[in-house]
């Protein structure tokens, strides 16, 4: 599971202005994967060998030998592999989601593709409910995880049957005595709805524990309904759709069912941010359009959010950016799709501003001039 630590542990490493970074794509179920020798073998020797031949640092050659050893003993059990070798120490990730693209650099270590995979891949509490049972799970980096289920315990009771057999005996002919399928029908209610408000305060409680802050409920449509009409308003707010989804799935199948209307939320999320960086840019506003606006807000400190499209062409600035705005203690937030397109249309960067660019002040009028 990755985190946010392991990203502060690679860029933490002794000597980490001399990383070796490696990015590959491992997954055995890729077709190009699949031959005798796997693509990513071939692609990992190349890259290391073309490295070596461009640097004449004699730590690059020591690097390059530690890095092919180590791939060429590797029997991948995931989908990518993030390795940073120093020249004295190294760290190794095993990544259970695709990485965007390969990629080998030398220099201070290249963290971006994580910190991307951290945010297109942020931690969703996912419910599945109908009117007898509920299962939770949290869900982080495309694995199902951290379970739990909670049961309606009005079907665990043997409820006497509620009912009396009408009679004629009352005076003038009416019905006596008559049918209490209603109050037995209103006891039920009253347990399922008791039911539907634990469900929604576990969904709280679990948002808390866990750091997420989206959460998408399945199951039984109306059942997921009445679980999100009781929820508090703060919770509610984090619900980000309801998807009919089976219940007899286990956690990773109904992830992986769910995972693309997550993804759609994410692009939404991020063109709705692009958008309101670039009007507030525009209006004269706490936003900064283009790479030289942005990086002198950096310098200066005013970041608050930072757009980033993904991935990002330049190579240098893929790699000195997550630095540059951890040490202005700014968020990153890599944009991809319609997003990215927009950023890259409005100047390569963007972002929102604590403070917004104070124009230049108007020059003085000159005694004399009409």
């Amino acid at each position: 599971m990755l985190k946010l630590t392991d990203v502060n542990r690679v860029l933490s490493q002794p000597a980490a202005d001399k990383t070796l970074s490696i990015y590959a794509q491992v997954d055995p179920s890729l077709f190009e994967n699949q031959g005798r020798t796997p693509g990513w073998r071939i692609w990992v020797k190349n890259s290391l060998r073309e490295l070596k031949a461009a640097h004449e640092d004699p730590v690059v050659a020591e690097l390059v030998a530690r890095a092919e050893h180590f791939f060429g003993t590797l029997r991948p059990e995931c989908k990518a592999i993030a390795a940073f070798f120093t020249p004295s120490a190294e760290e190794v990730l095993r990544l259970q989601v695709p990485i965007v693209q390969p990629e080998c650099h030398f220099g201070r270590p290249a963290v971006a593709p994580l910190l991307w995979l951290l945010d297109e891949y942020e931690p969703y509490v996912v419910v599945l409910v109908d009117s007898e049972k509920a299962r939770f799970f949290v869900a982080r980096l495309g694995r199902a995880g951290l379970g739990g289920t909670r049961y309606n315990e009005v079907f665990e009771y043997d409820f006497p049957p509620k009912y009396l057999p009408s009679t004629n005996a009352g005076q003038g002919g009416y019905t006596k005595g008559g049918n209490n399928r209603d109050a037995f029908d209103a006891l039920i209610d009253d347990h399922t709805r008791r039911f539907y408000r634990q469900v929604a305060e576990q969904c709280g409680h679990l948002l808390e524990e866990t750091g997420s802050k989206r959460i998408l409920l399945g199951g039984m449509e109306t059942s997921a309904h009445a679980v999100e009409g009781l929820m508090h308003d703060t919770v509610r707010k984090a619900v980000i759709g309801i998807v009919p989804t089976p219940l007899h799935l286990s956690d990773q199948a109904t992830w992986d069912l769910l995972m693309p209307h997550a993804l759609e939320h994410e692009r939404a999320h991020e063109s709705a941010l692009v958008d309101e960086v670039v009007d507030l840019a525009k209006a004269g506003g706490r936003g900064a359009l283009g790479i030289a606006t942005v990086l002198q807000c950096l310098q200066n400190k005013q970041v608050e959010l930072l757009l980033v499209p993904w991935p990002l062409a330049e190579a240098e600035l893929r790699a000195q950016l997550p630095e540059l705005a951890m040490a202005a203690g700014a968020k990153i937030e890599l944009v991809a799709g319609a997003a990215a397109e927009r950023v890259v249309q409005e100047g390569g960067l963007a972002a929102r501003l604590y403070y917004g660019i104070p124009e230049a002040a108007p020059a003085a009028p000159v005694k004399g001039a009409a």
